[in-house]
């Protein structure tokens, strides 16, 4: 995870075995690690690399909240998949985290509702939301 010093205010296109997506990742808004996800979507291994990879470029920097905006095509992850990545992700212990899932495509908002009430029964300290004003607004003063 040596990218630490290389990410600065603009967006950094992260290279890795993160499944057929484009992954950007910046900290242009105070505090916050902002990961855009473009591409195809449904992959359950290859999104519990990238939460993985993400929640440690977080960390490393000192940060306690990531806001994550999706613009996924192709399938959708099933409940069980998503069961597999959360479980993986909990074990990072993120009593510390808040995450905003941003999710642009109005057609994949309720599998992601789903997946952060998954998240919320691990102990994740989750939302979803269609809009980045809102996710922020959330991250910085919503309620834990």
């Amino acid at each position: 995870m040596g990218m630490i010093a290389h990410i600065g205010k603009l967006p950094i296109v992260v290279e890795g075995d993160f499944g057929p997506v484009i992954m950007t990742v910046d900290r242009s808004l105070r505090g916050v690690l902002r990961v855009q996800i473009t591409g195809e979507g449904g992959h359950a291994d290859a999104a519990l690399r990238r939460w993985r990879y993400n929640l440690g470029l977080a960390r490393e920097a000192g940060l306690r909240q990531m806001l994550v905006v999706l613009q996924f095509s192709g399938a959708m992850m099933t409940e069980a998949g998503f069961r597999h990545v959360i479980a993986g992700v909990a074990d990072l212990d993120l009593a510390d985290f808040r995450v905003a899932v941003v999710q642009t495509r109005h057609e994949r908002l309720r599998q992601d509702e789903l997946s952060t009430m998954i998240a919320i029964e691990s102990g994740i300290s989750a939302g979803v939301f269609s809009d980045e004003a809102t996710a922020l607004l959330w991250l910085r003063h919503g309620a834990r």
